[in-house]
């Protein structure tokens, strides 16, 4: 495997990315990882590292405003999750030689995934979507985030991100969720984690269940911070059946 690192331009200032080259021949999906809140691309370099020895071209990237990322600037909105992800998205399909993309995401990033599914079937490009797997999140994310646990985690992460007040950020991610399949026939695979205590595993399922016409849920023995790591061999079956 070999890494490059990348300054992808975006409206709002180059985006900081990691891309994952394999060894030989890569197949012929290639993979873009989102991260989640307060996070940055480390959290997906284990599972891209796996699938890159796989054969799967990776690419992971920090959101705008994560300090623990090299991105910079403020995030002031969630909607900009969206266009940092399109970003990408147009970048990647210009220098990768796959023949289709798959969007990987977890928490925040699976609804960045979810959304920028969305714009594109707007507008489709070449290499078309593959699929998009989300880990780790659920209809009404702000339950979690408003219970005892999801306070304390807000509360001990917050300056973790540059920009609008965490609180305030959280409660925009559910008016980005799909309710009425938006996702379309487009494959998408929902990663529930069983020890996660910010979305059980029910609010995983129904958000798979009113997000598209082609959706499946596989359910890890993870926390939800561990889900990333601990997907790797559910991700590998769904893409193998791509």
């Amino acid at each position: 495997m070999r890494l490059e690192n990348h300054a992808i331009p975006s409206e709002g200032g180059d985006i900081c990315a990691l891309r994952y080259i394999p060894d030989g021949a890569p197949k012929e999906i290639a993979l873009i990882y989102a991260h989640g809140f307060t996070a940055g691309k480390y959290t997906f370099d284990g599972l891209a590292g796996y699938l890159a020895g796989k054969g799967y071209e990776g690419l992971t990237f920090d959101f705008v405003g994560h300090k623990l990322g090299g991105t910079g600037g403020e995030l002031l909105r969630m909607t900009q999750i969206v266009e940092n992800l399109q970003a990408v998205l147009a970048w990647h399909r210009s220098h990768t030689t796959a023949k289709r993309i798959a969007l990987v995401g977890h928490s925040m990033g699976a609804v960045a995934v979810m959304g920028a599914a969305i714009r594109d079937a707007q507008s489709p490009a070449s290499p078309p979507l593959a699929g998009t797997a989300c880990l780790c999140m659920g209809v009404n994310p702000e339950i979690g985030f408003q219970s005892v646990v999801g306070r304390s985690m807000q509360a001990q992460r917050a300056d973790y991100v540059r920009g609008a007040p965490v609180a305030e950020l959280s409660a925009q991610l559910g008016a980005l969720l799909p309710t009425s399949r938006e996702l379309g026939s487009l494959p998408a695979l929902f990663v529930a984690a069983q020890q996660d205590v910010l979305f059980s595993v029910e609010r995983v399922e129904r958000l798979a269940e009113v997000a598209g016409a082609n959706t499946s849920v596989v359910r890890i023995e993870s926390s939800h911070q561990e889900a990333p790591d601990k997907s790797k061999m559910a991700l590998l079956k769904w893409l193998e059946t791509l």
